[in-house]
């Protein structure tokens, strides 16, 4: 994931963990305010095509430094992303 974490702009770090006959992978995303959004996007788009298939749980973390307590774009762009993943915010602000 090295490629996709450029220390100023995003961090990508994911660990995969085998517990008995599952396997989920924990990725942890940080974005900077002041990074592209849409780069902030394809990132953690290519990141995800990486660790993706169904035979796993993924749980995803981190600071997108996004507004979601507003209905917005960026909030639309990050949640069609993630649902094109099976992913979906679990948090209720």
């Amino acid at each position: 994931m090295d490629r996709y974490s450029d220390g100023k702009d995003i961090e990508i770090c994911v660990l995969k963990l085998h517990i008995s006959l599952c396997t989920i992978i924990i990725v942890t995303v940080y974005r900077s305010p002041t990074n592209n959004k849409d780069c902030f996007l394809n990132n953690l788009e290519e990141a995800l095509n990486l660790i993706y298939n169904n035979t796993v749980d993924i749980i995803l973390c981190g600071h997108f430094n996004l507004n979601y307590l507003n209905d917005n774009q960026d909030k639309q762009a990050l949640n069609s992303l993630l649902t094109s993943y099976s992913l979906y915010s679990i948090t209720n602000f």
